[in-house]
């Protein structure tokens, strides 16, 4: 998903509440925070020696566990800090977006978004952590690898 597209449905829909879910079944607390939100330029050579650039928004989720439960974030609220983002460093909307987030029981990973419910008055981003992939098989006409 594109950071445009994220946005759009943020400012669409600014009074539902935003909720991440990890697992089926498994949410990101309520209480989550959003503690950063990282413009990532990337440039790479992959395993054909073949260079790349792209960006990505890397959005970071935080849980205080000391923190008592409460209804879930407003679409607006979050909007609210990614306005104040653009604001200070202006993100690339062509840049795919990223929730990164990791607890003591989820190792720190970084999640696309694999699909968007509405759902309980709540926008529910369901994620997912992509795997490794070897760019060049995915490429018709890149320099293979090995």
């Amino acid at each position: 998903m594109k950071t445009s597209e994220f946005l759009s449905i943020l400012k669409e829909n600014p009074d539902l509440g935003l909720e991440f879910e990890i697992e089926s079944g498994k949410f990101v607390k309520p209480t989550f925070h959003i503690t950063e939100v990282k413009n990532v330029s990337i440039e790479s050579v992959d395993c054909g020696g073949n260079p790349d650039s792209y960006k990505q928004t890397i959005v970071q989720l935080m849980v205080n566990p000391l923190e008592e439960m409460r209804r879930p974030w407003s679409a607006q609220k979050a909007l609210d800090i990614f306005n104040k983002v653009e604001a200070l460093k202006p993100m690339d909307h062509e840049a795919e977006i990223f929730f990164e987030y990791g607890d003591l029981e989820i190792r720190t990973s970084n999640f696309s978004v694999e699909d968007i419910l509405f759902a309980d008055g709540n926008i529910r981003l369901e994620l997912f952590a992509k795997p490794t992939v070897c760019k060049p098989s995915l490429t018709p006409g890149a320099k293979q690898c090995c």
